[in-house]
């Protein structure tokens, strides 16, 4: 199952503009004290075909035919399956915790009007002119995914910053990184690899961290295996390197 996990913040250096993060140069990786575990067979398995591949497809393509939130029958959609096959299901609870409200109507009279009545549409329509992620665009970026995150604790109760990543993953594949316990601890393995982060203002603490060692762990594979892997591939790398 796909929990999520805390993961350690560490300050770096940011500057500010407005109330928008603007990233300084990308920090570099410190020296290697410790061989990581990227290896050019693990690049190839992470940008092949998957056994997920059909299912991940349906659920991209169910985002581009509704890419909006006017219509509570198409945010249900997306919401109830994408959380519900990525086991980040927004009614689902912490073991312990009291059961959030279950059922066709927390969907239809709860999440359904209060996505549409937000201004999800808007924060989205900044990100349209972004075509990758990269140290650019991970200011608004981030601040698109700590809105929605806020969103869905609105209507919950509860932190869902890995709902949010895989919601908005999945209408802007390019730009966000699919957050869960697996990346997290697959990110940690390749500490190695990685280098301090950013200060993150009003970004989720979780994410932003975690989003900019992406950043420096796709770098390091593009310097070192000339393959630059797109948000989807580096989470199968991750999935692969939970497994060692």
């Amino acid at each position: 199952m796909r929990d999520e996990r805390e993961l350690e913040k560490e300050v770096g250096v940011r500057a500010e503009t407005g109330d928008m993060l603007a990233y300084t140069t990308p920090p570099k990786c410190p020296p290697m004290n410790k061989k990581p575990k990227i290896t050019a067979p693990l690049i190839q398995q992470a940008t092949g075909a998957r056994a997920w591949d059909i299912g991940n497809n349906t659920l991209y393509d169910l985002c581009r035919k509704y890419p909006d939130h006017t219509d509570d029958k198409a945010i249900i959609a997306k919401v109830w399956i994408i959380g519900r096959t990525y086991s980040a299901a927004i009614e689902r609870r912490k073991p312990g915790k009291a059961p959030t409200p279950t059922g066709d109507g927390f969907y239809t009279d709860h999440v359904a009007p209060g996505i549409r009545n937000s201004p999800m549409d808007e924060w989205l329509s900044r990100l349209m002119p972004r075509g990758s992620v990269n140290y650019n665009s991970l200011p608004q970026i981030l601040d698109a995914h700590a809105k929605v995150t806020e969103l869905f604790r609105s209507l919950t109760g509860l932190n869902k910053r890995s709902l949010a990543s895989k919601y908005l993953h999945f209408h802007f594949p390019t730009l966000f990184f699919i957050y869960d316990t697996r990346a997290v601890d697959a990110v940690r393995k390749l500490s190695a690899i990685t280098a301090p982060t950013s200060d993150y203002g009003e970004a989720d603490k979780e994410y932003g961290p975690f989003a900019e060692r992406c950043l420096q762990i796709r770098d390091y594979i593009k310097e070192q295996y000339g393959s630059t892997l797109t948000p989807r591939q580096l989470d199968n790398l991750y999935l692969d390197l939970s497994l060692q």
